[in-house]
């Protein structure tokens, strides 16, 4: 396990190395740093781009303040915040997504901004087992919403099930991604037990007359925490993946 590691290490540090060296070649031979791309293959570039939200008006991109471009007709652009790729068929800004790491995989993210509720509540979805608060509108916030692309190929949700037919012929990502898998079976058997000694918790406590809290429901909640206090569902385990694959020398 501790070569396992090691070696990932070493792979790791190289293929960052390598990604380096390949952003600070972008746009070099032009003479200009930046440029769009559109779907006819076409690359223009430009020593600044910057993206436009006129009032009662198209959004368009705008290159060194005279050439516009709208949103639609763009596939990648490349400016001062990095590379993005796009995501969406739209004519929004966030219809494309940042990349985070280039390789044989490439990583890209888009923000997401969710409003945490603020009144008490108890609920239960794709995420697990939830006891807070709820109603009300509550404050926004932004996570980071994961997906990938193989050999400049779509982009697709960085998930399990998409990474493993992408990554299936290479055995060193599949051992990663089956040991997320293990520990996501893991969580979510903590979740669904959770909650069940919560359900009764309240069951008895509703029997009660009077007789303090049950104990039920302090061990669920203990045990629905259990999960994102040891992180058994790593989600590294899918970056894991992604790098072993990328740094794996090709037949």
């Amino acid at each position: 396990m501790i070569k396992r590691k090691l070696t990932l290490l070493i792979m790791i540090a190289w293929g960052m190395a390598v990604s380096s060296a390949w952003a600070q070649e972008i746009g070099t031979s032009s003479g200009t740093p930046y440029y769009v791309e559109l779907h006819n293959g076409e690359r223009v570039y430009a020593s600044k781009i910057q993206y436009r939200s006129p009032v009662f008006k198209q959004n368009f991109f705008q290159l060194d303040d005279s050439l516009k471009y709208a949103p639609e007709s763009v596939k990648y652009f490349y400016n001062q915040d990095g590379f993005f790729a796009r995501l969406n068929a739209g004519r929004r800004y966030s219809d494309f997504a940042q990349r985070e790491r280039a390789g044989k995989v490439s990583t890209y993210f888009v923000l997401r901004t969710e409003y945490n509720s603020m009144g008490p509540g108890f609920g239960m979805g794709m995420g697990g087992v939830g006891v807070g608060m709820g109603g009300g509108y509550g404050y926004p916030s932004q996570r980071r919403v994961y997906y990938f692309s193989k050999d400049d190929g779509p982009l697709e949700p960085m998930n399990y099930r998409n990474l493993r037919t992408a990554l299936a012929d290479n055995p060193g990502s599949l051992e990663s991604l089956q040991q997320y898998k293990r520990g996501q079976n893991i969580q979510t058997a903590a979740y669904v037990l959770g909650a069940g000694l919560i359900f009764a918790g309240l069951q008895q406590q509703f029997k009660g007359n009077g007789g303090g809290t049950s104990p039920l429901l302090f061990v669920g909640l203990g045990v629905t925490l259990l999960p994102t206090l040891i992180n058994f569902g790593k989600k590294d385990r899918l970056t894991e993946a992604i790098e072993v694959y990328n740094f794996t020398p090709s037949n």
